[in-house]
């Protein structure tokens, strides 16, 4: 009866998982609860997960890349070779690789798309290159170099606590390094001669307004002599609030005064910017006496004057943004600066945008006072993708968030200490030594990973505690037929690519794992090769842009399409699959 309730509790995480219709963390949750309102677990085993090893070391590795980003070394190194780097698109898509691959080998790989988001964006803006050309790329090479060392993506870490918990080895640093390099070399192969051929410019190497198709909403407007509004501040006058428009500047005498900021009472042939539907202008001029400037459409040299400039900006994963509206979370009061259009799924959203319920990876086209600028770019809340200066560098934060990575490397590597033990002093370290805030240390860390993990890990525990793994492990191997463990493996690492590319990737690995080890063993098999194509299989999610972080991260910037990633995903997915299923059984034997 336990195993029945453990696996409708399995179908039901992973319905829940697949349909987003709530967080994955707020899933795992849920099942943490059913499990305990359900006695399926000992109160010490329901929370084990919040202990576990995998959720300490993932929770330190990102201190430890908080302070390698906050040093400045990794963008100023990638500001220099591809800001500096060849101007065709082959050749600034090679040296993207060349970096990002290593990069994200030792640091998250969502982090390290991150990083080089800004950088890739201003590179294609300097080159007049469609970033669409780059960007997805950019979170392919990041999601294959993830795979070849045990920090290089959470799933590694989760899984090698997973393979620790039953009994299994622990995996060394760089146990990884023989089949991700295989699979980098020839995913990158793919992507130089197909991504090409294959992605469409979504996004032209054009103005952000036209690049946003924002320009038939943007208008300028005159104050009349008999304008009621003469006299009043754009305060007083509540222009937005009645005529459901944005104002975005104020012009008088040919200079642009910044909204918000500017506020003085307004007068006869004042222009105002605004960016309005066709119906909220019509009702601007008959209440207002304003009349709209015929044949003229303001442009970016016109929203650019004065002190104020256009960004584009993506909300990161940990955003407090995420799930918020830009009205609910004051954006123009509380950042300066106001959202004139969101990109969502290839699609610009530009009418009643304030009330939409932001989600991570939404591109937001802002204007804000260039002054400001400084301040956004520290903001956690977004990410700005125009770099219009080199990232300061700071020489001794540097060096010692550079050693004190290298050292957490080099002891996990010789097994002095575990990779969590050597992670948790890492990131005591990056605190003492100033490379990481006390006060900011917490925002570093993305809680919803941390508790999905919390939330996911006892659930394998009562798979296995139940029988509902044997339960499980036998209807896979009964799929795979009589073929063999080449079958069984096939099979499972299929499942895997597939699941990972509708939900999460650590929900996929925590899920799996403890399966993989109980199909193992059901066929007579060292487990090992099993683990490994989870591990593998959970980044392979190169054919959808929901199933890994990296994918949602550039989704907007590059303007793309769900289609977009079936069209050059799917084949990369398939010979990831065809070349892992190959090549793990050489590499890791089912009999050593």
């Amino acid at each position: 009866m336990n195993s029945i309730f453990i696996l409708v509790l399995l179908l039901l995480a992973t319905a829940l998982l697949v349909s987003e219709r709530l967080r994955a963390d707020m899933v795992a949750m849920l099942i943490l609860a059913a499990l305990v309102l359900g006695r399926m677990l000992e109160p010490e085993q329901a929370l084990s997960g919040f202990s576990n090893e995998a959720t300490v070391a993932v929770a330190c590795m990102f201190v430890l890349t908080a302070g390698l980003q906050g040093s400045g070394v990794v963008q100023f190194l990638a500001d220099r070779l591809l800001l500096h780097g060849p101007s065709s698109p082959t050749s600034l898509m090679f040296l993207t690789a060349l970096v990002v691959a290593p990069v994200s080998a030792f640091i998250n790989n969502t982090a390290a798309v991150a990083v080089f988001l800004p950088i890739i964006s201003r590179a294609c803006q300097d080159r007049q290159i469609s970033p669409s050309r780059m960007m997805m790329p950019l979170s392919f090479f990041a999601m294959l170099g993830g795979t070849c060392t045990l920090i290089g993506t959470s799933t590694n870490i989760l899984v090698s606590s997973i393979a620790v918990q039953n009994g299994q080895p622990r995996f060394g640093m760089f146990e990884f390094s023989s089949i991700g390099l295989v699979l980098l070399v020839l995913g990158g192969a793919y992507l130089f001669v197909f991504s090409e051929k294959l992605i469409p410019e979504r996004v032209k190497a054009e103005s952000l307004t036209a690049g946003h198709h924002l320009n038939p909403y943007l208008s300028e407007v005159v104050v009349l002599e008999d304008s009621p509004l003469i006299g009043q501040d754009l305060r007083e006058a509540r222009l937005g609030e009645r005529y459901d428009l944005e104002v975005l500047g104020h012009v008088r005498n040919k200079v642009m005064r910044g909204v918000p900021g500017g506020y003085d009472e307004l007068r006869q042939d004042d222009i105002l910017l605004v960016k309005a539907p066709a119906s909220a202008l019509v009702k601007l001029r008959d209440a207002a006496g304003i009349a709209v400037r015929p044949g003229r459409r303001p442009d970016d040299a016109d929203l650019r004057s004065g002190d104020t400039s256009l960004y584009e900006a993506v909300i990161p994963p940990n955003s407090e943004l995420d799930g918020r509206s830009l009205k609910g979370a004051d954006f123009r009061g509380r950042f300066g600066a106001t959202a004139l259009a969101i990109r969502r799924h290839g699609e610009d959203i530009r009418e009643k945008i304030g009330h939409i319920r932001l989600r991570m990876g939404d591109e937001l086209l802002i204007l804000a006072p260039q002054r400001r600028l400084p301040r956004l770019r520290q903001e956690t809340s977004f990410l700005i993708l125009q770099e219009l200066d080199l990232p300061v560098i700071r020489p001794v934060s540097a060096i010692t968030a550079s050693l004190i990575v290298a050292g957490v490397i080099v002891v996990a590597t010789l097994g002095i200490y575990d990779l969590a033990e050597a992670a948790v002093v890492g990131a005591v370290l990056m605190v003492l030594t100033g490379c990481v805030q006390a006060r900011k240390v917490y925002s570093f860390i993305d809680w919803r990973v941390i508790f999905l993990l919390a939330g996911l890990l006892p659930l394998g525990i009562a798979l296995e505690s139940s029988g509902a793994a044997d339960t499980a492990a036998r209807w896979l191997v009964a799929a795979a037929g009589n073929w063999g463990n080449h079958a069984v493996l096939a099979v499972f690492f299929l499942l895997a690519a597939v699941l990972t590319g509708v939900m999460s990737n650590l929900a996929t690995a925590a899920l799996l794992a403890p399966l993989a080890i109980t199909c193992a063993n059901a066929v007579g098999s060292d487990p090992r090769p099993f683990l490994m194509a989870v591990t593998f299989a959970a980044s392979a999610a190169f054919y959808t842009p929901i199933g890994y972080q990296t994918n949602l991260l550039v989704y907007g910037p590059g303007g793309y399409r769900f289609t977009d990633f079936l069209r050059l995903g799917t084949p990369l997915t398939l010979m990831y699959w065809i070349v892992g299923t190959l090549l793990i059984p050489v590499v890791f034997p089912f009999h050593p």
